[in-house]
């Protein structure tokens, strides 16, 4: 009896050790410089990381000007109107790619994840003021900070999904008057 018990566990565990999909939990753009193209109606916000070929994105369809007036703002994210995509590819990704009228075929993607469901929300502060000119010919511009945060995040692919909590887009600057 003892020897089928530990024969009945062994093949047990044998059995019980399958890892299934390897699904990405993480994400590697910290140092990664954020992105835009785009402008009120069609924003696309980005980054890419070629030492790992990956890209993470955000499209805003908003009439909102966010990158140029102080405000928090807080968008839906669907699988439509304002979308989040994870994207893993089989080759390095182009500086343009985002950024093209007409979507690229190359390089080819190996994982597509879009979003479901989340919330982005938008910061917009004032963090500098710059003065230019000379006497009475002076202008005033301002650097405004945009930080992009996403809440509650779900993205899916055919058969996953993967999940986040809290994730810090990043931040950029624009320059107006």
């Amino acid at each position: 009896m003892r020897n089928f018990f530990l024969s009945f566990l062994i093949i047990f565990s044998f059995g019980a050790c399958n890892d299934g999909d390897v699904i990405v939990t993480t994400f590697d753009f910290e140092s990664i410089e954020l992105n835009v193209c785009g402008d009120v109606g069609d924003y696309v916000f980005f980054k890419v990381n070629n030492t790992n070929l990956e890209t993470l994105s955000l499209q805003l369809s908003t009439q909102d000007s966010i990158l140029t007036q102080e405000n928090t703002l807080t968008y839906n994210i669907d699988a439509s109107t304002n979308v989040v995509n994870y994207r893993t590819f089989k080759d390095e990704i182009p500086a343009s790619y985002f950024c093209s009228s007409i979507p690229p075929t190359e390089p080819k993607i190996v994982l597509d994840y879009k979003s479901s469901e989340g919330i982005a929300t938008v910061f917009t502060r004032i963090t500098d003021t710059l003065i230019t000119g000379i006497g009475l010919e002076q202008d005033t511009s301002f650097v405004y900070t945009t930080t992009i945060v996403l809440n509650n995040l779900r993205l899916e692919s055919e058969n996953e999904s993967i999940t986040q909590e809290t994730l810090e887009l990043g931040s950029l600057n624009t320059t107006a008057q």
